[in-house]
């Protein structure tokens, strides 16, 4: 079983306190050095392609939702300057060092699943030029011309209720773009090799207790239909594990990142997803080996990270 040096326990961890959320990842240091360090390899998966939708040229309003350390937020108010940004987040963004933070962003803390309670940070920088008092009040009343998430797998535990919200929270010809996968692990000839897993089995069904989805990626664009949006496009990336074997420099340098982070989140998920179960120490231990066993690189080892766009109707 895997040393607590080299897999810190969740209680060696700070997490999301906001009552009822099921965000399972921690909320400290380490984690934001995770999240901006994988921040940094998407945009190269993507080719700097943030933005997938089609956009009017200068949009007024965005909202990213679970924004985490607000790396994509800023880029988004770098992007577009005359747009008011607004990143929502279970808690307060991190003051990342070095990091300019554009004036026509707003962090807001709340929770997209309950918009009835929430909060502006003192801190935040955007000066409100509207007769809302807060950027709670502003997220709201809506008129997003972008509404915007990535990877929420592990904390969004009502997917249908979060795309119908953001739905009604839209512009006319507004967009919602949600960047996510699904749990699922293929061969380089894309078969799925993942199905008897026994962790991941035991993981999945856990995560279904807490309302969470593990194929949120591919279910996103049926979930985007029934909310009501119309011109949905998907479109699937390559994310692998292990680089070895990679052509690409920047392909090579994710799977590297890859083979040596998604262990050591896996190890963590495994915990804290599985703590309300009971599962005996033994019984942990033996599915953390097999996690690592599992994720050994090999060539076209893959994930299929979606994605997906829906547009709302003039």
């Amino acid at each position: 079983m895997a040393t607590t040096e080299t897999y810190p326990q969740p209680k060696d961890r700070r997490y999301h306190s906001v009552k009822g959320a099921q965000y399972t990842l921690p909320n400290d240091d380490p984690e934001h050095v995770r999240l901006e360090t994988q921040a940094v390899h998407l945009s190269a998966l993507m080719s700097d392609k943030i933005i997938h939708s089609t956009l009017r040229s200068q949009p007024s309003k965005i909202l990213d939702v679970g924004c985490g350390t607000g790396v994509v937020t800023t880029a988004l108010a770098t992007r577009y300057p005359t747009a008011r940004v607004f990143g929502l987040d279970l808690t307060p963004v991190p003051n990342i060092l070095g990091r300019q933070v554009p004036s026509n962003i707003e962090f807001v803390q709340g929770d997209i699943l309950n918009l009835d309670n929430g909060q502006t940070p003192k801190d935040s920088g955007l000066a409100l030029a509207s007769p809302e008092r807060t950027g709670m009040e502003a997220i709201r009343n809506g008129h997003f011309d972008l509404i915007y998430s990535r990877l929420l797998l592990c904390g969004l535990s009502d997917w249908p209720g979060y795309l119908r919200t953001a739905a009604s929270l839209l512009a006319p010809n507004g967009w919602v773009e949600v960047h996510d996968m699904d749990w699922i692990w293929y061969d380089e000839s894309s078969n799925a090799i993942s199905d008897k897993w026994e962790w991941l089995k035991v993981l999945r069904k856990s995560a279904e207790d807490r309302g969470l989805d593990f194929e949120c990626g591919s279910r996103a664009a049926g979930w985007m239909r029934d909310a009501g949006l119309v011109d949905i496009r998907v479109e699937e990336y390559y994310w692998p594990f292990g680089g070895e074997w990679e052509e690409r420099e920047e392909m090579k340098q994710f799977g590297e990142y890859v083979a040596t982070e998604m262990p050591r989140m896996f190890m963590h998920v495994i915990l804290k997803v599985n703590e309300r179960h009971g599962y005996t120490e033994e019984q942990v231990g033996r599915w953390q080996e097999q996690m690592r066993e599992d994720f050994r690189p090999e060539k076209g080892k893959h994930w299929k990270f979606y994605v997906t766009c829906g547009r709302r109707s003039a």
